[in-house]
Parts: C-alpha cells; sequence; structure tokens
C-alpha cells in the first residue's frame, strides 16, 4: 500500500472541505435569492393588473 494512500479515519483535508460547504451555503443562497425575486416578480404583476374598463365588479355571483 503506497503511503499517500488513505486510511479508514484519517484526517481529511480542512481546505477541501471548507470550500465544498462554502459551495454548498453558496448555491442555497442562489436558490433562495432567486425564489425571493420570482416572488416579488408575481407579487408586483398581480398588484399591477386592473380589470378592464368595461368589466363589471365581483359581487360574488356566478352566472
Amino acid at each position: 500500500m503506497h503511503e499517500s494512500s488513505r486510511r479508514r479515519g484519517q484526517h481529511r483535508d480542512p481546505v477541501g472541505a471548507f470550500l465544498g460547504g462554502l459551495w454548498a451555503v453558496g448555491n442555497a443562497a442562489v436558490i433562495i435569492l432567486l425564489g425571493v425575486i420570482v416572488q416579488d416578480h408575481f407579487d408586483t404583476a398581480r398588484l399591477g393588473a386592473r380589470p378592464a374598463a368595461n368589466s363589471a365588479p365581483d359581487d360574488g355571483t356566478f352566472a
């Protein structure tokens, strides 16, 4: 067996573990930010929508 090969329980590279954690946190942050942007877009689009001038107000009855 080579001396450079890892054995069970041997300490891992801390820089690699840090970079892996940073990658995971970065991906989670991007997904959350994209979700917030999409949610904000749909909320803004709904608030800006106005009914047509000749439409009747909704009185709760069905035709």
